[in-house]
This record gives structure tokens, C-alpha cells and sequence, in this order.
């Protein structure tokens, strides 16, 4: 994995909206798989900004609360919605996205891995890291290897997804998500991290420099596809910027 550090989050949105482009101007139906978290928005303003056709691209869900339909508020699907899916010009039949109310998730997880193979793979994915360093919503101590799964929520994942979801909402203790084996196919990986909050947990990301199951954002140093962007103030001023 690649580091590279810009001195706003603005700044690495625009590297990133660059990859995409040159992605699409090479396969115009591309396969794209992005975080829904507010590490993305400033990627997702700065390709409606650009008006990026994404209208052969398709598209694959990252994950979703489990018991959240996709018209719910806070839901990644709703998030998508707003803030990417409305905003440019797509074929709405190309979206595959999970359902939290899926009555069998194994089965849901399983009919996702088959969409994605049958599209060929992830052609660009984009990531958001948590708290704790999950990746998407693949917890401490899952294995590097596994594909699609449902997952129950670390303590610090359900403490932070109230902050999606109105007040009132009952507590989310459950998900499902793409597993890190499936994230590591992906032929070309951005993983971004803003902010002075996020500043501890990029600390532990680089320093560790190989990959460690406690910490998920570490398996990324397995490929060489992926890169890290940082905003300086979740780099820390001792940095050098790209």
C-alpha cells in the first residue's frame, strides 16, 4: 500500500476523482464499490462537480446494517442515494446493493459474490476506516480471507452508527458487508482517512506496516493496488505531503 498525504481532504478527493476518470476513460462500464460514510462525500462532491459520466459504469454495495431497509434513513443504500446515485448520471439497473432485510443473509452474501464474479471483479473501490480500523464493516479479528458475511458489530462501531440514523433509533448491533478477501481482489484500492479524530488510528495503521487481524485496515498492506490518502490533519504535521 501506497501513502500519500495532501493538505486537505479536498485536495485527496480530486487525486481520487482523477483515478476514476482514467478507469472509466479505459472501461467505460467499469465496476465500482464505495464506502457509504462522510469520508466520502468530498469524493462524491468533487465527481458531480466534474459531471463524470457513470452511466455504463456498474456498481456493487460495500455493506449495510443488518434490519435497515434501503429507503430508511442512515442506511448505506439511503446515504449512496443522496449523496452520489442523485447527483450523476447512472443506470439505476446497474446498481447491486446489499438489503439489510434480506431474511437469509447467508443467501444475500452469496447472490452479492455471484454478482460481483459475473461483472468480473471490482475495477475501483473506495474506503473509509473506522475507529477501531474495520474496513467496511469487517470487524477486529476477522480473517483476511473471507468473502461476503454478516457480522456482529464491534462495541466502538455501535456507539459510532447512531450518528447516521435519526434520534430515536434503536440500537444497530448487526451488518453485513464484503469480507477483506473480497476487498483485496479489487484491481485498484483507495483507502482515505480525514480528520484530527482519525489521527490515533493512522498512527497504529502506520506504524504497524504489515498486516495484523486486529487491526483491518492493515490487510491493505497486502496490496500492492491499494493506496492510503491522508489529509494532514489525519497525517499529523511531521509528514510530507504528495
Amino acid at each position: 500500500m501506497k501513502t500519500l498525504i495532501f493538505e486537505t481532504k479536498e485536495k485527496a478527493a480530486a487525486y481520487g476523482a482523477d483515478t476514476v476518470e482514467e478507469i472509466l476513460r479505459e472501461k467505460p462500464e467499469a465496476v465500482f464499490c464505495l464506502a457509504a460514510g462522510h469520508t466520502s462525500i468530498p469524493f462524491f462532491d468533487e465527481l458531480t462537480k466534474r459531471h463524470t459520466d457513470f452511466s455504463r459504469a456498474r456498481f456493487i454495495g460495500l455493506d449495510e446494517w443488518a434490519g435497515i431497509g434501503r429507503e430508511q434513513e442512515g442506511s448505506c443504500a439511503s446515504f449512496l442515494e443522496k449523496h452520489f446515485f442523485s447527483r450523476v448520471k447512472v443506470n439505476r439497473e446497474q446498481i447491486r446493493l446489499f438489503d439489510g432485510m434480506a431474511p437469509d443473509p447467508e443467501k444475500e452474501c452469496g447472490e452479492m459474490e455471484a454478482c460481483l464474479h459475473g461483472w468480473g471483479g471490482m475495477d475501483y473501490l473506495l474506503l473509509g476506516m473506522g475507529m477501531n480500523g474495520h474496513l467496511a464493516l469487517n470487524e477486529p479479528g476477522d480473517g483476511f480471507d473471507r468473502k461476503a458475511h454478516p457480522v456482529k458489530l464491534s462495541q466502538t462501531t455501535v456507539r459510532v452508527a447512531p450518528k447516521y440514523f435519526p434520534s430515536g433509533m434503536p440500537p444497530i448491533s448487526g451488518g453485513i458487508t464484503l469480507g477483506i478477501g473480497t476487498l483485496l481482489q479489487a484491481k485498484k484500492i483507495q483507502l482515505a482517512v480525514f480528520g484530527t479524530h482519525k489521527r490515533g488510528i493512522t498512527e497504529q495503521l502506520l506504524k504497524t506496516g504489515e498486516p495484523r487481524e486486529d487491526l483491518p485496515a492493515s490487510a491493505l498492506w497486502l496490496s500492492p493496488a491499494a493506496e492510503l490518502l491522508l489529509d494532514r490533519d489525519a497525517a499529523g504535521e511531521d509528514r510530507q505531503t504528495a
